[in-house]
Formats: structure tokens, sequence, C-alpha cells
């Protein structure tokens, strides 16, 4: 048998190594991306927190808002990412966002237009009337409704406050935790789970606080809140058909409700933050037809749709004195 080593079979060899050594390398990085996408953790729909300035609204600095976030703890644990993002006139920009659930909330602007513009949208009526928003009084039902599941046997949400933790079952709220977390890859081990359990049970008495608080927002009366019928503007200026007009009219609100926040009714002492620092509508140098709104995707995130409400009380406690003594 010839075994010489010869520069041809060298060469040869050298090749097919080099060859091998690629295919290798390539199935490495495939393997080991399989392995990071199937370990890591994938973010849901609740807890990816959006919030929007839309057209015409601006900060004097996003960052000042971000402080406020840890300093009033404004979102739980589950919640793993927050980000913000300035719209301009694109509609399709913010259609193709929520089209996938992208958005909690969106600051915009409640400005009736001038005289000689009597025929033009106000935004946030045009906000409702095409997207999926919560009123403010829903918001805070859907709440009491969530925590209602946690209550302790023999107990009701119309013989007990939902938002009262004494009355609430740190069993329950551990069973729907394990249930839900099952293929969450952070809460593989017992220990893990444990400790999600604590977290998840501060998570709950957390939110039976900001439904209290929240309760006192809306006891404020109506003058705190964009009232509005849903669907009326585009019944007064969307130039329908008889048919279209009368298919809205079957779903317009019967009265108006609170579709958003006045962030200029937000006024409190020297301790406070002027609303104007995080919210101001181009023009303006004060918050004046500022709005807060919320969106409604709670068949998405069942269990994180109300970290909305402690968004909005972070803005609530931070510029007035509302919840002074809460």
């Amino acid at each position: 048998m010839d075994n010489k080593i010869t520069k041809r079979r060298l060469s040869e060899f050298l090749s097919y190594e080099w060859i091998m050594m690629i295919i290798i390398s390539v199935v490495a990085i495939i393997v080991w991306e399989l392995i990071f996408t199937m370990t890591s953790v994938r973010l849901t729909v609740g807890q990816q927190f959006k919030y929007y300035y839309d057209q015409g609204i601006y900060s004097d600095t996003d960052a000042s808002l971000y402080t406020l976030f840890p300093e009033y703890k404004t979102f739980s644990y589950d919640v793993l990412e927050i980000n913000s993002e300035s719209l301009n006139e694109d509609y399709n920009v913010l259609s193709a966002r929520l089209s996938i659930q992208e958005g909690d909330v969106i600051i915009t602007s409640g400005a009736e237009p001038k005289e000689e513009d009597k025929d033009k949208n106000v935004r946030v009526k045009g906000l409702v009337d095409g997207y999926k928003m919560y009123d403010y009084g829903r918001l805070l039902t859907d709440a009491e409704k969530y925590l209602a599941q946690f209550l302790k046997d023999g107990l009701t949400a119309e013989t007990a406050n939902v938002a009262d933790s004494n009355n609430l079952d740190t069993a329950k709220i551990e069973s729907v935790f394990r249930e839900r977390m099952k293929k969450d890859n952070r809460f593989r081990s017992e220990e893990q789970k444990k400790e999600g359990v604590k977290q998840e049970v501060e998570r709950i008495f957390r939110l039976c606080e900001e439904v209290a608080k929240f309760r006192v927002l809306l006891s404020q009366g109506d003058d705190y809140f964009y009232m509005y019928r849903r669907y009326e503007q585009i019944i007064e200026l969307g130039n329908l058909s008889d048919s279209d007009k009368q298919g809205y009219e079957k779903y317009m609100d019967k009265e108006p409700l609170r579709y958003g926040l006045k962030v200029e009714k937000l006024i409190g002492d020297q301790t406070k933050h002027s609303a104007s620092e995080f919210f101001k509508l181009g023009g303006n140098d004060n918050a004046k037809d500022v709005v807060i709104c919320v969106f409604d995707f709670l068949e998405y995130q069942p269990h994180l749709q109300f970290e909305t409400i402690s968004f909005i009380n972070t803005i609530v406690e931070s510029c007035s004195n509302l919840y002074d003594g809460i």
C-alpha cells in the first residue's frame, strides 16, 4: 500500500479538511442559535410596555419621565421591556404597530380645531373611533374583575373590596401563576418557581394599591377627563352613506365616556413635577389639551393589561396631590 505523503495528497487532504471545518462551524452556529432561541425568554405582548407620543406631542426630555418609573415602582417584575416612540402624521405607522398589539398608552391631542378648520378631526376622537380604546370607567371595572378571581372563598366582588389585598387568597394567586408560567424559561426549577410566586403575590398586592388609587382619580368627576361618544365624529364628518351612518349609530356610545385623562388638570404643590415637563402640545408651553389614552388589548395580555393603570397613576402622583395620604 502506497502511504507516501506527496504534495498532491497533502493538498487534497487540506482542501477536504478546510471544507469540513467550514461545515462543522456552520452547523455549530446553527445549533447554538437554536439553543439560544429555545432557552431565551420570549417576551409576550404584556411583557413589553410601550407608550406613544402622538403627532404634535413632545417632551422636554423623555428621560425625565423614565426616571419616574423606578422611583414610583411603576411596572411589575413581569414587564421586561419599556419603550416609547414619537409618531408623525402617518397613521399607517401606528396602525402597523397596533396590528401586532405593540402599544399600551398614547399621549395625544384633545385640541379643538379653529373656526376656519371646524371640519377637521379632533385627533383624540379619531383615535377612539379608529382603534380599540378603553374608557377609564371600563378599565377600572376590568381590573376589579381580574382581581376578583383571587378573592378568598366565600367572598365576591359584590361583598368584598377586591382592591383590599387582605381579601385575596395567595394560594389562588400561586395556582394561576404556575399555570401561566409553564412555558416561561425564567421559572424552570422549583426554586425559581417559588421566587416567581413571591414576585407574583407582590405584583397582585401592588395592583390592589394601584386600583385603589385609580378609584380616587375617577372620583374627581368628568372635568378631569376627555369625554366623548365613540363614533360621534366619524358620523358628523365622515361623509357616510345612510346605511353606513346607521351602522355606526348602532354602536355609538349612549353617552359620553371618559376616554382620556386631561393632563392639564394635574396640578400639585411645589414638591410635585409640572405636567409640562413631560408632555406638551406643539405651540404650547404647558400641558394644555394633552390627553392620555389607553389601548384595549386585554384579550392578548389578560394578566398585564393593568400595567397601564400603574403608568397613569405614576403621572398623576408625580404631578398632583390627588393621591397624597393614600
